[in-house]
């Protein structure tokens, strides 16, 4: 065939043979390969946060974790080699923060390999591709290639290439990297300033093919900037979505695991429940009304000043934290009903009574308000 009396290649067909469910079946298919169990396997992954959010301590933490096959976040990592490039350093920081995380006077892992900006490894097209090739036939126990910052590895876009398109060209690249040699690559970025209420992971700069092209995605979020308190948000194609709470330590230069985002919330209003002077109340007029008392909010705030220490929220408040607490309540003995707005001054009443003292409470007839 011809283009304008040129000589055009002609592609020739491949059939391809597919494969029945049946035997696909029969396959023995290798498990997940995890470099961190249950967070981060063998692949293409991201790890974002806005900038000084520590990930850098992170992605550090990380690697020497897995170079000592020791746990991350309180998850077991399995023992290989990692290479870090960090692209924003000289020898300097990294070897600083290696002091800060393992300790001045302890021994590094020596399954470390750390390349700085200084060496100018090149980007993705100018021999970043080959650097790692290089790398890894040298030490062929590399698992996982920590690339710190992503931008740094990247072409600038082409006139009139769409993001989407600069995105799919520079994944295409690394995912061929961890095919090849059945490595992970965790890239190190940024989040956008503008955040997005629906989806944590559209906060990742880029196009929507940003984390479409990702095995697994780390997001590191806050509710003030200046909390070392976070949470670490983990999603992926072949693993449960995590939100885990963490929390930076300056003592170790580390992230710590403190639970998941529902146990802190659970534990935190727990301690809220146990310091509440509102409960605190309750629970004397339940005790001083043998077992069951009926009143109002205001009421509880008016007792509050000779049972406890002094309630100062509004009835509106109190009557809002008592429906948050009733859980707490119950697991102490203690269970009550709204019974709506009652009296001339039509304040909402409450009664509470000890499960362990009234077994029926469909009939009291009887309010027993506790005389101060």
């Amino acid at each position: 065939m011809c283009d304008n009396g040129k000589a055009r290649k002609v592609k020739e067909f491949k059939p391809i043979t597919p494969i029945t469910a049946a035997e696909l079946d029969e396959l023995d298919v290798a498990p997940i390969d995890w470099l961190v169990d249950k967070i981060l396997p063998v692949g293409l992954s991201i790890l974002g946060a806005p900038s000084k959010y520590y990930k850098s301590y992170m992605a550090l933490g990380l690697c020497v974790a897995i170079c000592q096959g020791a746990e991350f976040l309180g998850f077991n990592c399995n023992k290989h080699a990692c290479l870090y490039f960090d692209l924003e350093s000289t020898k300097r920081r990294p070897k600083n923060r290696l002091d800060q995380i393992v300790g001045a006077f302890k021994k590094k892992p020596n399954n470390l390999y750390i390349i700085t900006g200084e060496e100018n490894p090149g980007r993705i097209g100018e021999g970043f591709e080959e650097q790692v090739a290089y790398q890894i036939e040298e030490h062929p126990d590399i698992k996982l290639i920590v690339i710190d910052v992503f931008q740094l590895i990247r072409q600038p876009a082409k006139r009139n290439q769409t993001g989407y398109d600069r995105d799919y060209d520079d994944f295409r690249v690394l995912k061929q990297i961890v095919d090849e040699y059945d490595v992970g690559i965790l890239l190190i970025h940024h989040t956008r300033k503008m955040r997005d209420t629906t989806d944590v992971f559209n906060d990742l700069s880029g196009s929507t093919g940003m984390l479409g092209a990702q095995d697994c995605a780390w997001l590191i979020t806050k509710k003030e900037r200046s909390s070392d308190e976070a949470t670490l948000h983990i999603t992926g194609r072949d693993l449960e979505s995590l939100d885990l709470k963490i929390e930076f330590n300056k003592k170790v230069f580390q992230w710590k695991y403190i639970g998941t985002e529902q146990e802190v919330e659970e534990q935190r209003e727990r301690e809220e429940y146990e310091q509440s002077s509102i409960v605190e109340t309750i629970k004397k007029l339940v005790k001083q009304g043998n077992g069951r008392w009926e009143g109002s909010a205001q009421e509880i705030k008016n007792a509050s000043k000779y049972l406890s220490r002094e309630i100062y929220d509004d009835v509106r408040k109190i009557g809002n934290q008592i429906r948050r607490y009733e859980q707490f309540l119950h697991f102490d003995g203690i269970c009550f009903k709204d019974l709506g707005q009652k009296g001339r001054d039509r304040k909402r009443s409450y009664l509470f009574y000890d499960v362990r003292n009234v077994q029926d409470v469909r009939n009291v007839q009887d309010v027993r308000n506790v005389q101060i």
